[in-house]
């Protein structure tokens, strides 16, 4: 779906099922909902800017006492927690690891629990949103606008989409995770460039990427 879709009707109020996981509600201020199964480590990444902040206290204020959310460092996690006892208040560095649109990180609940993020998209039409790839290096990171997509699809590239595939440079390595390891796609360095696979990422659903050299994965809003 595109995020224009996602916004015309500010009003509508019917939600369109993504995903078995994920639902959005339309409307220039959003909703998305993404479930964590209990005590197991999801994949998750927020769609949305909640407050221009996007701390770990703040936009996961209500999950159950005892959650656990790591965020990738460049080398390793970054673990914030809730704690089990009295009002459950997060560890101290929650208030200064964000998850801001685009940052994926694992959550982890004791029970199941459906995290609905609230917010803005963050990008303004007309404009886009330019993500700094570093050379061989992996970065954990998902689409800032709310949509999903494939990495090859031509319905899936350009504007208002989620214009993976096509800009990325031959020798890119894309890993998904598929609940007990990841799922490797790359661009062969030969010819064309083909990828091994177009898997589809749905919203709110990060990746590891690692490209050859430094460029740039841009997604406009028009």
């Amino acid at each position: 779906m595109k995020t224009k879709t996602l916004l015309i009707a500010a009003a509508a109020l019917a939600a369109t099922v993504i995903s078995s996981q994920a639902q959005v509600y339309s409307g220039v201020v959003g909703y998305v909902s993404l479930a964590s199964p209990a005590g197991v480590y999801t994949p998750m990444a927020n769609p949305l800017d909640l407050d221009g902040i996007d701390s770990v206290t703040n936009v996961f204020a209500n999950v159950p006492k005892g959650t656990i959310v790591q965020i990738w460092n460049g080398t390793g996690y970054t673990s914030c927690s809730r704690s089990l006892i009295g009002a459950g208040a997060w560890s101290a560095n929650a208030a200064t690891n964000y998850v801001t649109p685009g940052v994926g990180f694992f959550i982890n609940t004791p029970s199941a629990y459906t995290n609905t993020f609230v917010g803005a998209i963050d990008t303004a039409f007309g404009s886009t949103n330019s993500v700094t790839l570093h050379g061989n290096v992996y970065q954990y990171i998902s689409s800032v606008l709310p949509i999903s997509g494939t990495i090859t699809n031509a319905a899936d590239q350009g504007s208002d989409a989620l214009n993976l595939g096509s800009v990325l440079p031959k020798g890119t390595i894309i890993q998904i995770w598929n609940g007990s390891g990841y799922s490797s796609y790359s661009r062969s360095l030969i010819g064309a460039g083909n990828w091994s696979g177009n898997p589809t990422i749905g919203i709110g659903q990060p990746f590891f990427i690692n490209s050859p050299a430094t460029t740039n994965w841009t997604q406009s809003l028009q």
